[in-house]
């Protein structure tokens, strides 16, 4: 049984290629980051029950700080080669506010379409 603070394996077929290599790959090393249920028994001398209530914690104002900083100062160097992209980086930027449960005011949101087409223009 997969424990509530652990993600689910992501389905595989019987037809590898190098794209669900690399992906096997990466969620190996974010699996190693991944918190692990603790181990609780009535003995403190002995772990033989697993607590699967541990859970993983968001840190909202440092992925708020990012993403501020993304709106306000642009995208980091290292995203100039997918220029072609900057709708989606901006998408799943404002998507990642929703999903914080924070609002961007009109004026915020109007400045930010603003600014990616003149961004993109040039």
């Amino acid at each position: 049984m997969i424990s509530p603070s652990q993600p689910r394996p992501t389905p595989t077929d019987a037809f590898p290629t190098a794209t669900s290599q690399a992906q096997a790959e990466t969620e190996a090393v974010l699996l190693k980051h991944f918190p692990q249920p603790q181990l609780q028994t009535q003995d403190p001398t002995q772990s033989h029950v697993q607590d699967d209530t541990t859970a993983s914690t968001l840190n909202k104002t440092i992925h708020m700080q990012f993403l501020v900083r993304n709106l306000v100062q642009g995208f980091p160097q290292r995203y100039t080669s997918q220029d072609a992209s900057q709708p989606w980086l901006l998408f799943w930027t404002l998507q990642a506010f929703s999903v914080l449960q924070v609002g961007l005011d009109p004026g915020n949101k109007q400045r930010c379409v603003v600014s990616r087409e003149e961004g993109m223009s040039t």
